[in-house]
């Protein structure tokens, strides 16, 4: 695409992942991080797992430039984070899913339809007994519905 399309663009991250063994929150605790620490959570998706329906703002760059609350990192390489808190208030688990691959054709075609993120993921620990978090690869696709 030519010449780029700002505004909004609809993303739905459905997890399908594990549940994270020992984590001691509750349904308010895992969820789509903002800026101000606040977790999003997910509705039950159909077939299981959660959904998360989010709206980021799109600015004009080489690339799409996403932000909002929901936008993490340098302008270059935004991501969202999937988070985990535990019941003391620090997060037992934190993913990165980067935004970095979607595409002004992309941006354009989301304006009717999100794009979709299916994140199946199983949760791992390290050899101190901590979760392994970080970035995961994710295809962004578009979806009806």
């Amino acid at each position: 695409m030519n010449s780029p399309v700002v505004g909004d663009v609809l993303l739905r991250v459905m997890y399908r992942g594990a549940p994270l063994p020992g984590w001691s929150g509750g349904p308010g605790d895992f969820g789509i991080q903002d800026k101000d620490n606040r977790l999003h959570p997910g509705v039950a998706g159909d077939g299981g797992g959660l959904v998360f329906d989010l709206s980021l703002e799109v600015k004009p760059g080489d690339r799409p430039v996403f932000a909002g609350p929901l936008a993490h990192g340098p302008p270059k390489a935004r991501f969202l984070y999937l988070s985990w808190r535990n019941t003391a208030g620090g997060y037992a688990r934190r993913l990165k899913l980067p935004l970095g691959a979607i595409t002004w054709d992309d941006v354009a075609a989301a304006r009717a339809a999100p794009l979709v993120a299916d994140l199946d993921d199983q949760p791992k620990l390290t050899s101190t007994g901590v979760y392994i978090g970080g970035s995961r690869a994710v295809v962004w696709t578009l979806r009806s519905g």
